[in-house]
């Protein structure tokens, strides 16, 4: 049997490219090297699945940085209101969270999966599992088909949507990213996005599981600005983790190449140095003999307050008798605790690759490969990577759905 289109790869951007081209009547294979399909997408969300953002098409452009724009034309024929309403049709309702995440009414990333399985199948996709995509098939610079695992593929065009490194048990092994490089596409070199940091300093990691809830954190290198990343901070047994370090990690991973990363953690985003100093004056003048240490942990956790009182070499220390000159360290500790970051921790942890098969590669408005006609490349297999709150997932729908049918969604 002949296809037109060959998928690599059924996680989100395959499946809904799938969907896309044969709801457009082309007749779509997909390999799949894993003996099922969707694997990373059961586990997203926590297993509820965050399928997409509220947000606009401006303000989730806006979200994956200077390269956004490259997402509109996908945005505009399957974007958040389109994978909705799809979603709705196939008998998944959504619902919308206060922060702006989109989850099945359920809460089940099963059902997510089983509208695009299901929708797939009733459209006549055919899909090979335990077959391993191993090399693109040209011919006069044309992509023609891939060869595989079960032998050579024929097809009009070729959809890599292989994902990228994150999560290998799941099925991600950067095979996509290979076969880029053996047809001359240029890849941006992978790394880990939206993943915990570790940090060479030890007091962070003695407070494992303690989270401070409005911190803010940024890195401290020329040219990454001030503003940084406000949320909720989790400290871990190897360094820190939560909403802000995640969002921030992938830029901190592709510094990391040449060496370790300074970062600035705030214990409270709202609060400066001055702030800081204007508050202990406060303390001076209102509780003199009562321990810092436990005035502080009326602003942040107790644990914390402790570390940061022990840093500054004032435990114990009744506030009016604390030296100014530690009291300006614990100001500055307050509002911008410096923090070295030796690492990630790794591809099993790292929800998403920041890396690519690189913009330039491809036109926006089809996706097609511009130095080979008939390759086409979707989600993560794509130099794209947005924040958390499922910013991610809305690309892998967009473009998978952009590359197989290329229409908006009716």
């Amino acid at each position: 049997m002949t296809f037109d289109v060959i998928i690599v790869g059924a996680g989100p951007a395959g499946l809904a490219a799938a969907v896309a081209g044969s709801a457009a009547g082309r007749r779509v294979l997909v390999c799949e090297r894993m003996p099922q399909a969707g694997r990373k997408l059961l586990i997203t969300g926590g297993g509820r699945c965050n399928v997409t953002t509220s947000d606009s098409t401006q303000a989730i452009m806006a979200a994956f940085g200077s390269r956004g724009r490259f997402m509109h034309p996908a945005l505009s024929v399957f974007g958040p209101t389109d994978i909705r309403a799809w979603l709705a049709h196939e008998g998944v309702p959504t619902v919308v969270q206060e922060d702006g995440c989109v989850f099945p009414v359920s809460q089940q990333a099963r059902d997510v999966l089983d509208a695009f399985q299901n929708t797939a199948t009733r459209n006549g996709v055919k899909v090979r599992y335990a077959c391993e995509a191993r090399s693109l098939i040209l011919h006069q610079g044309s992509v023609v088909g891939v060869e595989t695992s079960a032998g050579p593929l024929k097809a009009e065009r070729v959809i890599l949507a292989t994902g990228g490194c994150s999560y290998p048990a799941l099925g991600s092994n950067s095979s996509g990213f290979k076969m880029a490089r053996q047809a001359g596409l240029v890849v941006t070199p992978p790394v880990p996005a939206l993943v915990p940091l570790i940090t060479a300093e030890a007091w962070p990691r003695q407070l494992p599981g303690l989270t401070l809830q409005q911190g803010r954190v940024r890195i401290d290198t020329k040219g990454s600005g001030h503003e940084g990343r406000v949320g909720p901070v989790l400290f871990t047994h190897r360094g820190l983790s939560g909403p802000p370090i995640l969002n921030l990690s992938g830029e901190v991973a592709a510094k990391l190449v040449t060496g370790p990363v300074k970062i600035r953690l705030r214990m409270r985003a709202d609060r400066d140095v001055p702030d800081w100093r204007r508050i202990y004056e406060e303390w001076r003048k209102r509780y003199g003999n009562r321990a810092l240490h436990n005035l502080l942990s009326g602003e942040i956790p107790r644990k914390l307050a402790e570390a940061l009182c022990e840093l500054a070499d004032l435990s114990a220390t009744p506030v009016v008798r604390a030296p100014r000159a530690r009291l300006e360290m614990l100001a500055e500790l307050c509002a911008d605790a410096p923090l070295t970051i030796t690492a990630t921790q790794g591809w099993d942890h790292a929800m998403v690759t920041r890396g690519g098969v690189a913009l330039d590669e491809l036109d926006p408005r089809t996706l097609m490969c511009r130095s080979h006609p008939g390759l086409q490349c979707a989600g993560e297999a794509v130099d794209l990577d947005g924040p958390c709150g499922g910013y991610n997932l809305t690309w892998a729908f967009a473009s998978g759905w952009l590359a197989g049918g290329g229409t908006r969604c009716k």
